[in-house]
């Protein structure tokens, strides 16, 4: 999965979904399949250079992340994930593990640094954080735009799960293959004047809000 895409996102506080919703329907698009909990284990150097990278606003970063959907810990995939500016590609590999919740971190990192996965040994990379959330399935009635919308996100220490931080954020965020930039633009015109366009990434969100409750990541 290393096709490039565009994505695009907007951001309002808790219980906007209904918004978004209503906006997306007015327009044409319809839900894909059924809502998912996705839930993801990130990773990043020891100097925390993939936070610094997005913060400072350079336009070519990554990240790295274990992610599985609802509760199936039978398909775990890891990611690496690159952008630059608003161009996204993915390489994604599902990986042969056989764990629980209880043994989730320590059976993740045996598989993380003993695989032979691409830059995973460029440097000291240590795992940082866990997010989830709830996402819906959007497409558009001529199949060029795709739109999720993510809510209850929520983020924890690795070395406490249940006491997670709520983020209180809904997201709204389009893909697209970069051809389909135009028709994008055409869409996107007089129909979001009151929003605009904004830099979200949970990874970051989720561990400066951990940073700030005191929580060390």
């Amino acid at each position: 999965m290393n096709e490039k895409r565009v994505e695009k996102k907007f951001v309002l506080g808790k219980f906007k979904d209904d918004f978004f919703k209503k906006f997306l329907l007015v327009n044409g698009f319809t839900k894909q399949y059924p809502d998912r909990t996705i839930s993801s284990i990130y990773l990043d150097t020891a100097n925390y250079d993939f936070v610094k990278d997005n913060i400072n606003g350079v336009s070519e970063r990554k990240k790295i992340r274990f992610r599985w959907y609802n509760s199936d810990l039978d398909k775990i995939y890891i990611e690496v994930k690159n952008k630059k500016n608003f161009n996204v590609w993915k390489n994604v590999e599902k990986i042969n593990l056989k764990t629980n919740e209880k043994n989730l971190i320590e059976d993740l990192k045996k598989n993380f640094f003993n695989i032979k996965f691409k830059n995973n040994n460029d440097f000291n990379y240590k795992f940082v954080l866990k997010t989830n959330y709830k996402r819906s399935y959007w497409l558009s009635n001529n199949n060029k735009i795709r739109a999720t919308i993510d809510i209850d996100i929520n983020a924890s220490s690795l070395n406490n799960f249940s006491k997670p931080v709520h983020l209180g954020d809904t997201v709204l965020e389009f893909k697209f293959n970069p051809i389909h930039e135009k028709h994008f633009r055409d869409f996107f015109s007089n129909k979001f004047n009151h929003l605009r366009i904004q830099k979200y990434s949970k990874y970051v969100r989720s561990f400066l809000e951990l940073e700030n409750s005191g929580i060390n990541c």
